[in-house]
């Protein structure tokens, strides 16, 4: 399981976007400069409960919809380099063997793509 900072970063960013706010507005609401509140979304702050509430009331939600955001996320809003460090989190929670086997799994999937384009 990816550690708890990511997690509550990564809802936050969830949440924002859904807002329609931009990293600078949250920083704003909630009184945070940019590139901190920016380290918090990555995961690379370990924030207090306080710092946690004036973000919250920033994004004016509260904790709950904070923990259960995973149930919200559309693929929309994930950059490529979201998808590819979502897909390296889950690997790094596999042993060796099963991350062969999904290498592999994930190379014929390509390689069956690649031909049907090249078909069309």
């Amino acid at each position: 399981m990816e550690n708890l900072a990511k997690l509550v970063g990564k809802n936050i960013r969830e949440l924002r976007k859904m807002k329609e706010l931009t990293i600078e507005g949250l920083s704003e609401k909630a009184d945070f400069q940019t590139s901190f509140l920016a380290g918090v979304e990555r995961g690379e702050r370990n924030i207090t409960l306080e710092t946690l509430e004036k973000i919250l009331n920033g994004l004016e939600v509260d904790v709950k919809t904070l923990f259960s955001v995973q149930n919200l996320i559309a693929d929309e809003y994930y950059s490529k380099k979201e998808i590819i460090d979502s897909i390296v989190d889950l690997l790094n929670e596999r042993n060796l063997n099963e991350s062969r086997l999904i290498y592999k799994i994930t190379k014929e999937i390509f390689e069956t793509y690649d031909y049907d384009k090249e078909i069309k």
